[in-house]
Parts: C-alpha cells; sequence; structure tokens
C-alpha cells in the first residue's frame, strides 16, 4: 500500500500544486474582471476546452490500450497522432474561414476574430502534447508527469499575470493566459521529448494505424458526446441568459473543479495502474478498495466545500457581485466526483475492448443534460444549467458501472448509491437561502461518514494485516 500511495503522490503533486496557482488567479480574475468580462471568457475557455475530445477521435485511448504491447514505443504513438493532427489542421483551416461570426458568437464582437486563429495552433499544440504526456504517463514517470503538469499552470500563471499588469481589465486577461501560457510551456516539452517527435524513418503503418482507430472509433464517439455534455451547459445559458448568470456558473464551475484537481491526479495514476493490475490478475476486493477509497475522499472535499460556501464566495469579489455562487458550489462539484468514481467502476468496459457501451453511457448523459437545460436554464438561469450538469454525471456514473458489470467486472455498489443520495440531498438544500442550512449540511456530512464506516475499517485491516493485501 505504501508503495500504491507513494506512486499516486508522485502524480498527483502537479496537478495540486497546478490547481494551487489556479486558485491564486481565480480571485484575482474575479476582483479584476466584471462578471460579464468573467462571463465571456467562460464560454470561450468551456467550448475550447472540448474540443480536442473531438479531435483525439479515440486514437489517445487506443494508444495506452496498445502501448504495453508494442516495443516501438515511439512509433506507435507517431502512429496514433497521425490522425488527429490531420483532423486538427483541418479544423484550424475551417476556423480561419469563419474566423469572424465565431468571434460574435463567443465574444458578442467580430473585431477578436484573430482570437479565433490563436486558438487553432493552441489545438494543434495541444494534440501532440496529449500523446507526450500519455507516453509519459503510460511509462509510470510520476514526478516527471507531475513536472509537466505544473508547467502548463506556470506558463498560464506568467501570461494572465503579464496581462493584468498590463492593464487588460476583460476577457482577454484569461483567454490569453489560457493560449499563450499553455503553448509557452509545450516549447518546453516539445524540446524536452523532441527524440518522441523525430520522424526520421517514420512510415505510416496502416494495419496498426486501422486497429487502433477501430478500437478507438466508439471511444471517438463517446468523447464527442461527453464533450458535448461539458459544453450544452454553457451553451444554453449563452442562449437563453445573461453574462452574469454565466460568469456565475463559470465561477461555481472553478471551485467544483477544486475536486476536478484529485479527478486529473487520480486518473492520470490509475489508469496505467489498472491496466498493469488487470494484466497481473489481481482480486476484485483492490478495486473495490480504491472505489471506496476515493468515494470516501472526496464526500468529504464536497461536505468541506458546502460548509465554507459562504466564506469562498466572499473571497471572490470585494463587491459581492459573485456571492449568488455559492448555491451552486455543491452542485458544480458533483460531476467531478461521479466521474472519478466512474473510473473505478468501468474497468470492465475497457479491459474487454467493449468501447461501444461508452456511446450508450454519453447518449444517456447527453440526453438528461440538454432535457433538463432547456427545461430549467432559460428560467433559473446558472441553478438550472448546475442541476442539469448534476443530474447528467449521476446517469453518467451508474450507466458506466451497469455496462461494465455486463462484461463481469462489478462490485457491491449500496454504499456508493446511499452517499450519492445524502449529497444531492445536501447540493439541493444549499442551491437556494435556507435557515439552518449549514446545520443540516453538517448532519448530512455525519450521516455520509457513518455509511462509510467500513471503508475506514477496511482501510484498519489493511493496515494491520498488510500481507493479504498487494497494492503493488
Amino acid at each position: 500500500m505504501k508503495q500504491f500511495m507513494k506512486r499516486l503522490a508522485g502524480f498527483s503533486l502537479g496537478p495540486i500544486l497546478g490547481a494551487a496557482i489556479s486558485l491564486i488567479l481565480f480571485p484575482i480574475f474575479t476582483n479584476a474582471l466584471p462578471i460579464a468580462e468573467y462571463g465571456r471568457a467562460g464560454t470561450f475557455e468551456t467550448l475550447i476546452l472540448q474540443i480536442p475530445n473531438f479531435i483525439y477521435i479515440g486514437m489517445d485511448q487506443a494508444f495506452t490500450r496498445e502501448y504495453n504491447h508494442m516495443d516501438n514505443k515511439r512509433n506507435l504513438m507517431q502512429q496514433a497522432m497521425l490522425l488527429p493532427l490531420m483532423l486538427g489542421v483541418f479544423l484550424v483551416a475551417v476556423s480561419a474561414i469563419f474566423s469572424v461570426p465565431f468571434s460574435e458568437w463567443l465574444f458578442q464582437s467580430g473585431d477578436y476574430y484573430y482570437i479565433v486563429w490563436y486558438a487553432g495552433v493552441w489545438v494543434l499544440a495541444t494534440i501532440v502534447e496529449r500523446f507526450i504526456l500519455l507516453s509519459i504517463r503510460m511509462q509510470e514517470k510520476a514526478v516527471e508527469f507531475s513536472s509537466y503538469s505544473l508547467l502548463l499552470k506556470v506558463g498560464n500563471f506568467i501570461v494572465s499575470m503579464g496581462m493584468i499588469f498590463a492593464g487588460v481589465r476583460d476577457f482577454r486577461a484569461i483567454v490569453y493566459g489560457l493560449i499563450f501560457g499553455q503553448i509557452l510551456a509545450d516549447l518546453v516539452l516539445f524540446f524536452r521529448y523532441r527524440e518522441l517527435l523525430d520522424l526520421r524513418g517514420f512510415q505510416i503503418d496502416s494495419k496498426l494505424i486501422k486497429k487502433m482507430f477501430l478500437f478507438g472509433t466508439p471511444i471517438m464517439i463517446a468523447s464527442s458526446l461527453a464533450a458535448a455534455l461539458n459544453s450544452i451547459d454553457i451553451i444554453v445559458l449563452t442562449e437563453f441568459s445573461s453574462l452574469t448568470d454565466i460568469g456565475i456558473y463559470k465561477a461555481g464551475s472553478k471551485i467544483g473543479s477544486i475536486i476536478g484537481i484529485l479527478k486529473t491526479a487520480f486518473a492520470s495514476f490509475w489508469i496505467p495502474t489498472a491496466y498493469r493490475w488487470y494484466e497481473e490478475n489481481k482480486s476484485m476486493k483492490h478495486y473495490k478498495f480504491i472505489s471506496d477509497i476515493v468515494l470516501f475522499l472526496l464526500s468529504g472535499l464536497f461536505f468541506v466545500i458546502l460548509v465554507l460556501r459562504y466564506p469562498i464566495s466572499l473571497i471572490l469579489s470585494s463587491d459581492g457581485e459573485y456571492l449568488d455562487v455559492q448555491y451552486i458550489m455543491g452542485l458544480l462539484a458533483f460531476p467531478h466526483i461521479m466521474y472519478t468514481l466512474s473510473e473505478t467502476t468501468t474497468l470492465g468496459i475497457v479491459f474487454s475492448r467493449k468501447t461501444h457501451y461508452n456511446i450508450f453511457v454519453s447518449i444517456m448523459s447527453l440526453a438528461v443534460s440538454v432535457i433538463i437545460n432547456l427545461s430549467l436554464t432559460p428560467f433559473i438561469g446558472f441553478r438550472g444549467a448546475a442541476l442539469a450538469s448534476t443530474a447528467a454525471y449521476v446517469v453518467f456514473y451508474l450507466a458506466r458501472t451497469y455496462f461494465s458489470s455486463r462484461t463481469g467486472f462489478y462490485f457491491g455498489q449500496k454504499k456508493q448509491i446511499i452517499t450519492m443520495l445524502i449529497m444531492i440531498t445536501a447540493g439541493l438544500i444549499n442551491l437556494y437561502p435556507l435557515d439552518y442550512s449549514i446545520f443540516i449540511t453538517i448532519g448530512l456530512g455525519l450521516l455520509a461518514l457513518v455509511v462509510q464506516i467500513p471503508t475506514i475499517k477496511t482501510a484498519l485491516e489493511i493496515k494491520n494485516h498488510p500481507g493479504e493485501w498487494d497494492f503493488t
């Protein structure tokens, strides 16, 4: 268990420190920018971060699936990158042609067409970055992976703060930080791993590409639907609500992403570890304990966020513009919890190569999100979008778990379901001003702790009888 935790800590270091940088930037932005400007940046940021999920066309997941079966890792990476890069170049060309209308929709002005061009360069850099970081991750080079994950945040911080000090007080401070901060960090990454980008001797391996494409196609469809799921709330808010609502929702998402930090750290470590455990025929009790301990930690953090929601909202701005953020913090943390937890229950889908199940998962989740967003968001704004996001990711978790169970990978979900219902109740109670909500929230948090007492007992059992468990 000690070795397991050591590797997890290594993979977590970069995301956690990077999140600390983001948390420093967050109140700087909310205090320096009017909420409407934060909303304009929020729409752009949400949508551009989803674009790579369409462009990878599942080849990134196929790359990790084949990694342990191929001797020439560089050739494997280059073959996997080829189709996404071709698609990326096509997207850049299209965005350049239609840059003015894109700018008008995103920023309510066609004058910022050049930002669409910059975004195209960002997309191409992100594709290459993705595969290099996957290569590092699959080698389980925890500290190195964390270092470059941190470097990306440092680049964002330097450019964003440079814009603030230069007197920029609109959405460009965030947008330029995102685009140029990441590109600067990527240049360092590309130079460090330039041998992986050495194309001498490269020849297209159509059989390998076809094999990876067939594996990745269902994932591509599922990832595209998942990207739509992650964007639909902002799209509906943009169409039917105000920039203020978008600003509040985006600020709430940033708070919720505190848990997203752990999601990123855990997923980076867990995927290669789970694949290796599968090859080593680890018993199901190991997977179950990891799921239980993830639930224990994330549910605890969820209730901490809810209890501290008011002081957190006060930090965001001195004039109280962002006070309404407190009402959706809990609900916007929930998608990160459900996604992270589902990473421990969905393994049967990838182990069995039945990746088409992911399409059903994404369709079900997206349908729930669209229905609730269109029903509620035009009327209750950011609250409706938050409810839609929570409901969609509950379905996402349940569907992933169900389809994985059909492959034979399954462990009991009673504890997870009960704790999930308690957390949803707490999120709903905090959605509007309510007398004594803080005391009710604390009571629900204690109830969730009681439900998870068996997890604590198992942890003690592992400590006292380590020979019966193998987490290497």
